[in-house]
């Protein structure tokens, strides 16, 4: 084996052992967290991308799981909402910054020097790959208990505290840029009555931004509104 070979092993060993992962995972890891500006600059084959897909599915499945149980009394709107906020780009970014995965980035070199190991949407797609990873490598139960213990404060947050952080970020930012709030708009529904879909379009100065849909208005503006964030770059530190 080449001493390259012998650095990225052990440096998903590293990993490995800080994010609480069992041995067997290592090359999938090294894949999570190649970064596809990393694929391009080296010509590898594959980047993260496919096992953030993955790892994607099966963090919605098990945060919808956790706040179904957490909150009896919670409507759909509202658990989808936390829902949303939780698995947006800007929370999964805090979550990997609480585990420093911006320290274990694989970048391509330019992408390096662009900070991209700081964008919220490189570090969200890292801790999904990371989440696709640990299923592939150990089984459905690994992979919950992986997000059951890495999200366990925002799972946990009081329903107050997670529900509005989608919109109230984007309203904070466009406020304190031209003092103007985002407006809202359902522009379409599809399905039967019992699985309606929502499509709303968010506007701000009376341009649309983006659009995002959901099963009920409020699940829909806050998809919408996580579009926008990513769209116009938006980050906490923005809003503060």
């Amino acid at each position: 084996m080449s001493q390259a070979a012998d650095s990225t092993l052990d440096h998903a060993s590293r990993v490995a052992l800080r994010l609480g992962i069992l041995p067997g995972a290592e090359p999938l890891l090294l894949l999570a967290l190649t970064h596809p500006s990393r694929r391009h600059q080296s010509g590898a084959t594959e980047d993260n991308e496919r096992l953030e897909f993955l790892g994607d599915a099966i963090l919605g499945a098990v945060v919808s799981a956790a706040l179904y149980t957490a909150d009896p009394t919670a409507s759909e709107g509202d658990l989808s909402e936390r829902r949303a906020s939780i698995v947006s780009r800007i929370g999964l970014a805090d979550v990997a910054q609480r585990l420093a995965l911006d320290e274990l980035l694989l970048l391509g070199e330019g992408e390096a020097q662009r900070g991209g190991g700081q964008r919220p949407a490189a570090l969200a797609a890292a801790l999904e790959a990371i989440i696709g990873a640990v299923y592939l490598a150990h089984g459905f139960e690994a992979a919950e208990r992986f997000v059951l213990t890495h999200l366990e404060p925002e799972i946990a947050a009081p329903r107050a505290a997670i529900g509005k952080g989608i919109k109230t970020m984007l309203q904070e930012w466009t406020q304190a840029r031209n003092g103007s709030l985002p407006r809202y708009d359902i522009i379409s529904t599809s399905g039967p009555e019992h699985e309606r879909i929502y499509e709303c379009a968010v506007r701000i100065d009376g341009g649309e931004v983006a659009r995002g849909s959901g099963s009920s208005r409020r699940a829909a503006e806050a998809a919408a509104a996580e579009a926008a964030i990513d769209l116009l770059g938006v980050t906490k530190e923005a809003v503060l």
